[in-house]
């Protein structure tokens, strides 16, 4: 009776162990294995040449531990790639290659010391989003040019997900990716961006003629950035309403992404504060955001396709949002 109770709660042991995320710290503050990013983020934010990764399963991360202490490096293989890409390592590495451990993250968080981001440089990208005036030397942020040359802010490359089916939601018909995600792509758009009579909106693009297509006027601060946010929010929400449970969200918004898969985490812990104190920018519309990716309901992944060059949800999602700030001028911004 005990092998015949064990053979039927095998499976679901295995099942809770797979949904599980391990951190492995094999230089950090203090090395070991962490069940949250937060706790692994305290070990390794700001400690030099730090090296960790998050697994699936616990022994993957104790063996991850114990090779790096054994070699001593951390092997070029081992470092993350871009949003969206399966980039193999080259030929020279192929030795190394397979003894690596696979994981499948959406945005990798194993990093080293040399892409730990400041919060000098977050409240840059912030401004350069909401398009205000750069920052006088009083704050002691980096100038533009600088910024630009030597930010260690994430760019991610560009990838264009390809529609393999299509697949029936209540009423409506949505194209899926190869994993069963759902495709939208999102944008913000704002005239007159960082002006006193700005007027933005978002657009949210599932497919030609397709009914839930949206061009909406924004709500609250009127930047292009709240426009990224509120796009996300949209579509997020509309998925949810129809059930479906696996949403790909195409964003040419390098920043919404980062602060999604990066920094949220930090925020929430300092009460939605920078280290230095300062809020951050757009809170209501983060927290809204944020709130929504906790559903269990909904699996969200973050792909980044760059703007106008020509991708056709990109730039259907770019006309709608535009649209949505033509509605917030007629609406708000009358003579």
């Amino acid at each position: 009776m005990f092998g015949l109770l064990c053979s039927v709660l095998r499976p679901d042991v295995k099942l809770f162990e797979r949904t599980m995320a391990f951190y492995a710290v094999a230089k950090g503050r203090k090395v070991g294995i962490y069940g949250s990013w937060a706790e692994c983020q305290e070990q390794v934010t700001g400690f030099k040449g730090a090296v960790f990764k998050k697994f699936n399963l616990h022994r993957e991360a104790e063996e991850f531990i114990g090779a790096k202490a054994a070699h001593g490096s951390y092997t070029p293989d081992d470092f993350a790639v871009p949003l969206g890409k399966k980039q193999p390592p080259p030929v020279s590495w192929a030795a190394k290659e397979q003894h690596k451990t696979k994981t499948e993250d959406f945005w990798p968080e194993d990093v080293e010391e040399d892409d730990i981001v400041t919060e000098n440089e977050i409240m840059a990208a912030m401004d350069e989003v909401e398009g205000f005036p750069a920052p006088s030397s009083s704050r002691k942020r980096k100038t533009e040019a600088d910024t630009s040359a030597k930010s260690k802010i994430p760019r991610h490359a560009s990838n264009v997900e390809e529609g393999v089916a299509l697949k029936q939601f209540g009423a409506f018909e949505f194209t899926i990716d190869s994993e069963g995600f759902v495709i939208v792509y999102t944008d913000g758009s704002c005239l007159g961006n960082g002006r006193a009579d700005a007027c933005a909106g978002f657009g949210v693009y599932f497919g030609d003629d397709h009914p839930l297509n949206a061009a909406k006027p924004v709500l609250g601060r009127v930047t292009n950035n709240v426009g990224e946010i509120q796009a996300a929010i949209y579509a997020i929400k509309t998925a949810i309403d129809l059930g479906i449970s696996k949403l790909g969200i195409s964003t040419d918004s390098q920043f919404l992404i980062n602060s999604i898969t990066m920094w949220v985490p930090g925020w929430k812990r300092r009460g939605w504060r920078l280290k230095n104190n300062e809020p951050v920018k757009n809170v209501a519309d983060f927290k809204e955001l944020d709130e929504l990716l906790q559903n269990d309901d909904i699996q969200v992944k973050w792909n980044y396709v760059v703007a106008h060059k020509g991708i056709k949800g990109n730039e259907m999602a770019d006309k709608l949002a535009r649209q949505g700030s033509q509605l917030y001028r007629e609406m708000n911004c009358k003579k």
